[in-house]
C-alpha cells in the first residue's frame, strides 16, 4: 500500500491536533506539515511536495484556504487532490473546485476521501 504524503492547512490547533491523531491510525496516511496561513502553505507545499492538501477556509492572516487552493491550481496542482475541510456553513463558501468535508463530519469522512484522493494521486505523482 502507497504512503499518501498530505499538507494540512489549519490554524484551529484542536483540528491540527485531531487530525494528527486521526492520521496517526492508519499506515497508509502521512502528515507531512500542519501550517495556518497562506505564506506558510505555499512554502511547505514547494518543500514538502505532498500528494494531497486538506485546506480549512478560514485561516490566519488576510487570504483564506480557498486563495491557497488556487494558487496551487495555478501551479499545476490538481483540484482532485485538494479537500476543503471546514466548520463553516457550505452554503457561505464561494464556488471552489474542491471536495467539501464539513468539520461536523471530518472524522468519519476524512480518512475515506484522502485514501480515494490519495489513489488518484499514485496515478499522477509529483514526488
Amino acid at each position: 500500500m502507497a504512503i499518501i504524503h498530505v499538507l494540512l492547512v489549519e490554524d484551529d490547533p484542536t483540528w491540527q491536533v485531531g487530525v494528527d491523531a486521526l492520521f496517526s491510525s492508519e499506515e497508509n496516511i502521512d502528515l507531512l506539515a500542519v501550517v495556518d496561513n497562506y505564506e506558510d502553505a505555499l512554502k511547505a507545499f514547494d518543500e514538502e511536495k505532498p500528494d494531497v492538501v486538506l485546506l480549512d477556509w478560514q485561516i490566519k492572516g488576510e487570504r483564506d484556504g480557498l486563495q491557497v487552493g488556487q494558487k496551487l491550481l495555478e501551479r499545476g496542482f490538481p483540484a482532485s487532490r485538494m479537500i476543503l475541510v471546514t466548520g463553516s456553513d457550505p452554503a457561505l463558501l464561494p464556488k471552489h473546485p474542491f471536495r467539501l468535508i464539513p468539520k461536523p463530519r471530518i472524522a468519519s469522512d476524512l480518512v475515506y476521501a484522502i485514501q480515494e484522493v490519495g489513489a488518484l494521486s499514485q496515478k499522477t505523482p509529483t514526488r
